[in-house]
């Protein structure tokens, strides 16, 4: 699975470029966090938002191109980064997610870097945000 991800700064956030499979692996981690015990508090100190506002960002992944704010960029960040910490085991990881733990960290860190690089390329955002 390619980790790169492609984005493009806009006054409000990013465009994401993804492919069918982060798109795939996106929605598990997703739905994982879904499931989760728990109410409002967890989810929030899981993803940074209520499980509602978690589900309006998943809807908004099998777009083509979809364009996310900042705080949705954080709850894909989140969730692709905690939920192999949540399912420590690989096989776990795989049979429940379709993907290996090492492509959720590594997409995860394509995320973070995709920002960064769309940031340094002039994007709109401003050194604040």
């Amino acid at each position: 699975m390619r980790e790169a991800i492609f984005a493009t700064a806009t006054s409000d956030g990013f465009l994401l470029r993804l492919t069918e499979a982060q798109k795939d692996l996106i929605r598990e981690v997703l739905l994982f966090q879904a499931d989760r015990p728990g109410g409002y508090r967890t989810s929030v100190v899981r993803l940074g938002v209520d499980r509602e506002s978690a589900s309006q960002v998943m809807r908004k992944v099998s777009d083509s191109n979809p364009e996310f704010s900042l705080h949705e960029i954080h709850v894909l960040f989140a969730a692709l980064s905690s939920t192999p910490i949540m399912i420590p085991s690989e096989e776990a990881f795989y049979e429940r997610i379709g993907f290996f733990r090492e492509n959720s960290f590594a997409l995860a860190a394509g995320l973070l870097n995709a920002a960064e690089a769309a940031s340094d390329k002039g994007g709109n955002l401003s050194a604040n945000d």
